[in-house]
């Protein structure tokens, strides 16, 4: 891959680049073993979270899956090897407008009930990651990894602030597409600063015991999420 091409990708992207390659000339078949994450990511020179990013996207269309040996080929389908199919791309619209349907129904209920429930060291929890967030920004590293962890790690804090098991099993299991789904509504550098003050804006709803405001606000957050997310597909 040219270096211009490698520059106008996220991290993941090229991992997965990597792997169409592999698996079109051949070097990569059903049934083989795939590097680890951790050799993956010294190959590539990223952290690890690029590298699961990028083997829940191969893992959801089904080409690798997990065995008792670790992770491996599972399927190679000649359409998926043609020169314009995106491996990324195969999280379908659908399937991300899905994911904010469920998100708006948990994570406003969370929200209601994180303002009723919280305690100060929720509190601080909460304003660490929203500070992670706007350091990230400040520092250049808009679409990085750091934005998206430091906003994941945010609506993470209000679901477990909720103080309900049962809430929080459910959202950890779409932990996979979330992350994966920040890459779809974390893209556009002028959109960071109105993510980041929705954050605030729940954080301070939460803060004050306003149940009733911070469910419309997180609902709203996620609403404009969705939207943008239409809008760029």
């Amino acid at each position: 891959m040219k270096d211009q091409q490698k520059k106008s990708l996220k991290y993941y992207e090229i991992i997965l680049e990597w792997f169409k390659q592999q698996l079109t000339t051949g070097a990569l078949k059903e049934g083989d073993s795939i590097p680890s994450e951790r050799d993956l990511a010294a190959q590539f020179g990223v952290s690890r979270v690029p590298v699961r990013e990028a083997l829940r996207i191969l893992e959801y269309i089904g080409i690798v899956t997990n065995s008792s040996d670790g992770m491996i080929i599972q399927h190679v389908d000649a359409q998926m090897m043609a020169p314009k199919i995106n491996f990324a791309s195969e999280i379908t619209r659908e399937t991300m407008e899905n994911l904010f349907e469920v998100r708006v129904f948990l994570e406003s209920a969370a929200a209601y009930y994180a303002a009723i429930r919280r305690t100060e060291d929720d509190l601080r929890g909460l304003k660490e990651s929203i500070d992670l967030m706007a350091d990230a920004c400040l520092n250049g590293s808009q679409n990085d990894e750091e934005v998206i962890q430091a906003s994941h790690d945010f609506h993470f804090k209000v679901i477990r602030t909720a103080k309900n098991p049962v809430l929080e099993n459910v959202y950890r299991n779409l932990y996979d597409l979330l992350e994966i789904s920040k890459h779809y509504t974390l893209n556009p550098a002028d959109n960071l600063d109105s993510t980041l003050m929705d954050h605030e804006a729940i954080y301070y709803k939460i803060q004050d015991r306003d149940a009733d405001m911070a469910s419309k606000y997180m609902k709203l957050h996620l609403t404009r999420a969705k939207k943008k997310l239409l809008q760029q597909n």
